[in-house]
């Protein structure tokens, strides 16, 4: 081939291939911080909490709104990433389809929000079979439809939540009727809101012998109708004085750790929904070592731990979990507690 000609095909072929410049991929979309589907979705690493992507937050106090929670996030020095609230409980409309004032006080909060949802008003213990009937159907759907209308359709909801605890007015008293009112509540208010995340929620350390036969997972309502199992763990009836009795009460059943276990075998993460120390209860003291000892347990269970909630309440002689208040006269101090809850959850 002459010279010239083999130069010119040279030529074209490096101009053939010489590659165009490379597009940068966009960068993925942060998930929403109001989805709880989303933020559940998102890697926890063992050995840290709140970690990278830990939902650790507390309930509105003394006001059930982003304020009150918000107040609480930056004293303790990080934002959180839930808030907990509830419905009133004077009647099925208050607390389906009246229930706006729930979302509106949380209209500004960028985070999950986890709404503790009676399954029967207040002194209805007669109602629990007739909602098993589906008689309150049309009330859950309202319920789901209001969710959605507010841009929260896709938040936790505890439904039906501590049924083994004795002063809950859906409890136990009947395992079967309790199954039935949760599941016909749970497709209810999926049919108009299937974005739902459906808690179901014990009270740790003990279940009546009168409620669920003396054992909570007897009201467990299947897998079908659950997404999060959890757990409301006071430092309580029994209180922890050492660590040794820490694990023996959360190893025991109806404890943190037994109930984890439970989740684990059915494919479900785990949630504590409420928890706090109980200075007015059987340990008559703060107890510091216990929010150490919650906090090295969240850790270590992070992969699997949906959210925890520090429980804040100033109620006379009953409640008295409230930390990082020292100027509410209503408070006790539980200095110690607030000390370490700062220094553990504000990293």
């Amino acid at each position: 081939m002459p010279q010239r000609r083999w130069m010119a095909v040279v030529a074209l072929l490096v101009a053939g291939c010489t590659p165009t410049a490379v597009k940068e991929p966009a960068p993925a979309a942060a998930p929403d911080p109001r989805s709880a589907r989303a933020q559940l979705a998102l890697t926890r690493e063992a050995g840290a909490w709140p970690g990278v992507n830990g939902l650790s937050g507390v309930n509105g106090f003394p006001l059930l709104d982003t304020a009150s929670v918000t107040d609480f996030c930056t004293d303790r020095g990080r934002p959180c990433g839930m808030a907990q609230t509830y419905t009133d409980r004077t009647d099925y409309a208050s607390m389906t389809s009246g229930s706006a004032w729930v979302f509106e006080s949380f209209a500004d909060f960028d985070g999950v929000l986890v709404i503790s949802q009676a399954l029967v008003p207040d002194k209805g213990e007669a109602l629990v079979a007739d909602c098993a009937a589906g008689v309150y159907d049309q009330h859950w759907r309202d319920f789901g439809a209001l969710m959605v209308q507010h841009g929260r359709g896709d938040s936790v909801v505890r439904l039906g939540w501590e049924m083994n605890e004795s002063s809950m007015a859906w409890r136990g008293l009947d395992a079967t009727a309790y199954i039935g009112c949760y599941r016909a509540a749970a497709a209810a208010l999926r049919s108009t809101n299937p974005q739902v995340v459906l808690d179901w929620t014990i009270n740790a350390h003990n279940t009546p012998a009168d409620l669920c036969g003396g054992l909570s997972t007897n009201c467990y309502p299947g897998d079908d109708y659950v997404d999060v199992i959890g757990i409301d763990n006071y430092d309580h009836h029994p209180w922890s004085p050492t660590q040794a009795d820490f694990d023996r009460t959360a190893a025991a059943p109806e404890g943190l750790q037994w109930l984890f276990d439970f989740a684990r075998a059915h494919g479900k993460p785990f949630s504590v929904g409420e928890w706090g120390v109980m200075p007015t209860g059987d340990a008559g003291k703060d107890n510091p070592d216990f929010v150490r000892w919650m906090h090295a347990w969240f850790a270590e269970h992070a992969p699997y731990l949906a959210y925890e909630a520090w429980f804040q309440r100033c109620d006379g002689t009953v409640s008295q979990s409230a930390i990082l208040r020292p100027d509410d006269p209503d408070c006790l101090p539980n200095t110690g507690s607030s000390d370490v809850y700062r220094e553990l959850f504000s990293r």
